[in-house]
């Protein structure tokens, strides 16, 4: 990215919505350092030698089980001191065989960027989900339980 903060939603998007398997892999690629690491609310992907083909099959997983997912990047920040994006991501994720309605969850992204030549790129991301978020994405008839035990 030359340009982190106007760059990282069409990243996200693309991460999150490609329907071509070989787009989400250049973007893959192109956006993430060989060792990066990811903290999902489902799934980790610690920083290592090819954690990036670790990454790449989340994602790969997470577009098979919900094909037609849509995100919106509400907001992005950047600390270019420290080379951090905070980003909030409001995403209708929708399983494959469940048979409710998709309902809006709404996330927080942190990523640690690393510069080589000129460029950043993702070396470790964080999602963070309020409960009810995850359960919206998950099984959305379910969240009013979630929000009443919490």
């Amino acid at each position: 990215m030359q340009n982190p903060q106007r760059d990282l939603p069409v990243v996200l998007k693309a991460l999150t919505t490609s329907s071509n398997p070989a787009d989400l892999r250049a973007t893959v690629k192109k956006f993430y350092t060989q060792d990066a690491s990811l903290h999902h609310p489902l799934r980790i992907v610690e920083h290592g030698a090819n954690s990036r083909q670790k990454i790449l099959g989340m994602y790969e997983w997470y577009r098979i089980i919900s094909p037609d997912t849509t995100s919106i990047v509400n907001v992005v920040f950047h600390d270019r001191k420290r080379h951090v994006l905070i980003a909030e991501v409001t995403q209708h994720f929708h399983i494959r065989i469940n048979p409710f309605k998709a309902a809006p969850s709404r996330y927080i992204v942190r990523i640690e960027l690393q510069e080589r030549e000129k460029l950043f790129y993702i070396y470790a991301q964080e999602e963070s989900m309020h409960p009810t978020d995850l359960m919206n994405s998950v099984l959305p008839p379910l969240t009013q339980l979630v929000r009443l035990a919490l």
